[in-house]
């Protein structure tokens, strides 16, 4: 039998974890496994670490879930002021105001991180999407769409015909959604399509654009 045994016995009976017993004296887990398997009085001390750590656990994460908070909103505050910053270079810009208008009538101000727009007309999307781009920094290929169709239109010559006038790949395409009418027939020959960009740090941009350009006019 090992020398120190005891001292490991003694270890234990103090609250001290494996963890804690291999550190101190270098016995391996798997002894430590074999020696206490059948002492009950180890297994209680077992759930009273178990309860311990799980409290250390929660503490942990408030606390990181904390710091994440902090960071967010520094960022979501830089994401603000770069956009207060760059109103005053991009107001002249037919295209960078013609963008926030169609936002403002079009666009999604609800939802925390979505950008997107609903609209029939292939023109209204073309400009938005021009927009992104140029003053996001958001490239076409990475943009989302979807569509909104009635049941008698044909979903293959949709999908076909969104994907090309707008220049976004096919499998961007989220599930296309069919509504029920109150006409028998369609009203719109390709239904009505969306553009959606999902991040948080450009819709604030965004949103503070639409805030400043409001208070600009007279």
């Amino acid at each position: 039998m090992r020398k120190d045994k005891n001292i490991v016995f003694e270890l234990r009976k103090q609250g001290k974890s494996y963890r804690e017993i291999q550190k101190e004296l270098g016995v391996s887990r798997s002894t430590l496994c074999e020696w206490f398997k059948d002492e009950e009085w180890s297994k209680h001390i077992k759930y009273k670490n178990n309860a311990g750590n799980v409290i250390l656990t929660k503490d942990r994460l408030l606390k990181l879930n904390q710091v994440r908070m902090v960071k967010l909103n520094n960022l979501y505050k830089r994401a603000e002021k770069e956009a207060t910053e760059e109103f005053e270079l991009f107001k002249g810009e037919p295209l960078f105001m013609a963008g926030l208008m169609v936002y403002a009538g079009e666009g999604d101000k609800v939802t925390r991180c979505n950008i997107r727009i609903s609209n029939c007309e292939f023109y209204i999307h073309k400009f938005f999407i021009n927009f992104c781009e140029k003053y996001l920094y958001f490239k076409r290929e990475n943009m989302k769409s979807a569509l909104v169709l009635y049941p008698d239109n044909i979903i293959e010559d949709c999908l076909e015909k969104w994907s090309s006038e707008l220049n976004i790949p096919r499998e961007n395409f989220h599930k296309t959604q069919i509504i029920q009418g109150k006409e028998k027939i369609k009203r719109l020959q390709f239904g009505t399509g969306m553009v959606i960009i999902s991040n948080t740090f450009l819709k604030k941009k965004l949103l503070k654009w639409l805030e400043l350009c409001k208070n600009s006019i007279n």
